[in-house]
């Protein structure tokens, strides 16, 4: 039962500090003057994972080929470069 809470507190706080993050980076990005809907975007290997794809490297051959449109990419430089995808279904 200790665990359990434990790890109840271990969730809460996780998801409070990811809550934290995710409002730290949209502040910055509205700083900077970018406007990305971060809800509307996911990360490859996330988009990946939701659309049940089983390699990265199809969605990044989509990206290159233009299957996904420029307009639906985010690339985020301060984040090392992470691209983001919009969470709709391609293809």
């Amino acid at each position: 039962m200790e665990a359990q809470t434990k790890n109840r507190q271990t969730t809460s706080e996780l998801l409070e500090e990811t809550q934290g993050l995710i409002q730290r980076a949209k502040d910055f990005l509205v700083a900077e003057g970018k406007v990305v809907e971060l809800e509307k975007f996911l990360t490859i290997k996330r988009y990946c994972e939701k659309h049940e794809i089983k390699n990265e490297a199809v969605v990044t051959n989509w990206i290159r080929r233009g299957v996904v449109p420029a307009e639906d990419i985010a690339v985020i430089e301060e984040l090392n470069g992470l691209r983001m995808i919009r969470d709709r279904r391609y293809k």
